[in-house]
């Protein structure tokens, strides 16, 4: 990623310390003055820029696609400088795999600069990349479905079982009730013959004891 429109804004003390903390190495106290010289001066777009560089190189890309925007969107017909906002914007992207973004911001830097030899490339690796997330989104979400499906067959399979197995124990329960009616028909029929015979009994008188007499 180059250093698009790094230079000091003359006067711009925030400005100026941002930049040497970013040419040592400290990113954090750059990001810090940057952010500064903006809170001075919400226009100053050298601030923005320089703040959206340092964020990518942070690996802030959320906020820094949002700087790089803001500085594109306040830049006045300066197409190299836009062509180069858009490279150092897709290159933010292209990191965060955010291919398809990316391949939009190289392929407006071709718009501007068409002999830019690395925004080709990079464009290119980008529809590469995006080529490949795609298949691997579309793997993934076969192998979601699949895994539904196959979910829906064990619950399914499930449910077939607990139906049949329900479905016995009310058969085993009728069953078992119609058992205990026999039995008690069987025993209300015993009760109704002892009560026949005592009947019996009770007209006819006792039987003799020893059988017939001589």
């Amino acid at each position: 990623m180059g250093s698009s429109a790094f230079s000091q804004k003359k006067g711009d003390r925030d400005v100026y310390f941002g930049n040497k903390a970013y040419k040592a190495g400290d990113l954090k106290s750059a990001v810090s003055n940057y952010e500064k010289a903006l809170k001075v001066n919400p226009a100053n777009n050298v601030a923005r820029i320089n703040l959206a560089i340092a964020q990518s190189k942070l690996k802030v890309a959320d906020q820094s696609v949002k700087n790089f925007d803001e500085a594109i969107k306040a830049n006045k017909n300066n197409q190299a400088l836009e062509a180069r906002l858009n490279y150092d914007k897709g290159v933010t992207l292209a990191k965060n795999k955010k291919y398809q973004e990316a391949v939009d911001a190289f392929k407006k830097t071709l718009l501007n600069t068409p002999e830019d030899s690395n925004a080709r490339e990079n464009l290119q690796k980008a529809l590469n990349e995006l080529k490949k997330q795609q298949q691997q989104n579309k793997n993934q979400q076969k192998q979601n479905k699949d895994q539904k499906q196959d979910q829906k067959n064990k619950q399914d399979q499930q449910n077939k079982q607990d139906q049949q197995k329900k479905q016995q124990q009310q058969q085993n329960q009728s069953q078992k009730m119609t058992k205990e009616q026999a039995d008690k028909l069987l025993q209300a029929l015993r009760n109704q013959e002892k009560e026949t015979r005592k009947k019996l009994q009770k007209k006819n008188g006792a039987p003799p004891a020893n059988g017939e007499d001589w």
